[in-house]
């Protein structure tokens, strides 16, 4: 073989391995760009576009993000690590507000069990714990009367007189009122979702809570 047919030939092997390394790193653009399109929020699926755009309170360099749950959902208590872990993963890229639902009249009682809570700073402490005793021990009914909510709070460690004075409060019927003009407002069927710089609102379940971060990264980019 001469010298000239081996250069030739090396020359030869060395394009089809650039050639091949080429085709792969294509292949492989291909293929992430089509994972990023299945992965990435569908509008009308995954949220929907909030029409007209509801008014937001949050600081400066944050957004707000709203929690619309049920204390008497079993999605909302099975989500609920998740979403206290998402809040305090982005907690300096949101302002949390957490509305309560109520679909039916019968779930009310529990929106002014939460209010109340709230209203005597003891929400965040008992959280779980209404979830837990509303879907795990049973020891609490989702349709309760003020007067099973009261003899519970009294049982966490809350005066009851207290606790029935802030329930019965113009105070708290008010916040009631107002979560149902909110959740009325952003278009809200089902539980868990997220209301997200007052112009989306989100599916979220704990193997899809990275659309919410996809949209939090969008809302903080329009601002």
């Amino acid at each position: 073989m001469s010298a000239s047919t081996f250069l030739d030939r090396r020359l030869f092997t060395a394009s089809m391995r650039l050639t091949a390394l080429l085709f792969a790193l294509f292949a492989g653009s291909l293929a992430a760009t089509a994972v990023l399109a299945q992965t990435a929020p569908r509008e009308g699926i995954d949220y929907r576009v909030v029409k007209p755009a509801q008014p937001t309170e949050a600081p400066a360099g944050k957004i707000e993000a709203i929690e619309f749950f049920g204390y008497w959902c079993p999605h909302c208590h099975e989500f609920e690590p998740t979403m206290s872990d998402w809040a305090k993963r982005n907690e300096g890229k949101v302002s949390m507000v957490y509305v309560p639902i109520a679909f039916q009249s019968s779930m009310t009682n529990l929106q002014k069990l939460y209010y109340a809570l709230d209203s005597l700073g003891k929400e965040k402490e008992l959280r779980r714990k209404v979830f837990s005793s509303i879907h795990e021990d049973h020891s609490l009914s989702p349709t309760a009367d003020a007067g099973a909510l009261a003899d519970w709070a009294a049982k966490n460690g809350i005066d009851k007189k207290k606790f029935i004075d802030t329930f019965n409060s113009f105070s708290v019927q008010a916040k009631v009122n107002r979560a149902n003009q909110i959740a009325q407002a952003y278009g809200v069927d089902a539980v868990p979702m997220l209301g997200i710089a007052g112009k989306y609102l989100v599916n979220v379940q704990a193997r899809t809570i990275g659309n919410a971060d996809v949209i939090v990264a969008r809302a903080l980019a329009e601002k």
